[in-house]
């Protein structure tokens, strides 16, 4: 009587016929002729080769090699915006791999993020919303002492130079306001335009404030 194996190694699939791992059938021990207990999802076929990136499925007779992104981070090329990889399959063609730069736009000329034309803009209303929030008396005696200018004199210059709304923010702001911000743009540029203090002494000045009062 022939001998058979008491167990054959398969291929164990998921419901997608994607290659699991390997397991072993058991020889029928009601059958005499060499028939194993074939496990579910299951297959007798050649262990297949693994390839780092790709997952193994089962046609029928072959195997074919997907490809396996899944638990990858990507990068949408239109917002910059993170994407973590849950599906089987080649990276959809609107992502990449590359981390977005601070102030760039996906070309697809260059395959990769170049800065964008107003970089240096976006770099400094960045700045002034980090430069974060002082009070009235903070900012108002810094700007005296390194100045000489005290609240009535800022009141004038902007009376002098301002008109408008724009001459109403100002002198509101500088008589009545709790706080100030360099978000404000119009404290920004009556810091810069109107008392012609430049952008880094600015925010040197504006450092100073908020660590001496």
């Amino acid at each position: 009587m022939k001998e058979y194996s008491p167990t054959i190694p398969v291929c164990q699939l998921d419901e997608n016929n994607y290659f699991v791992g390997m397991t072993v059938a058991d020889l029928d021990p009601l059958n005499t002729n060499g028939n194993y207990l074939i496990p579910r999802l299951c297959i007798i076929a050649d262990e297949p080769e693994l390839k780092a990136g790709y997952i193994p499925q089962w046609l029928g007779n072959v195997w074919k090699y997907i490809e396996d992104h899944r638990g990858e981070t990507v990068y949408s090329k239109q917002t910059g915006e993170r994407i973590r990889i849950s599906e089987l399959g080649a990276l959809p063609n609107d992502v990449t791999t590359q981390a977005p730069l601070p102030y760039s736009e996906w070309s697809e000329k260059a395959e990769t993020w170049i800065e964008v034309s107003n970089a240096d803009e976006l770099r400094l209303l960045d700045k002034r919303k980090d430069a974060g929030m002082l009070n009235r008396n903070q900012i108002l005696t810094q700007i005296e002492l390194e100045h000489g200018e005290n609240k009535e004199k800022l009141v004038e210059i902007a009376e002098r130079e301002l008109t408008g709304i724009h001459l109403i923010k100002v002198r509101n702001a500088i008589m009545e306001a709790q706080t100030f911000t360099l978000e404000n743009d119009d404290i920004w540029q009556f810091f810069t335009d109107t008392l012609d203090i430049d952008q880094d002494r600015l925010f040197r000045l504006w450092e100073e404030a908020k660590s001496n009062y």
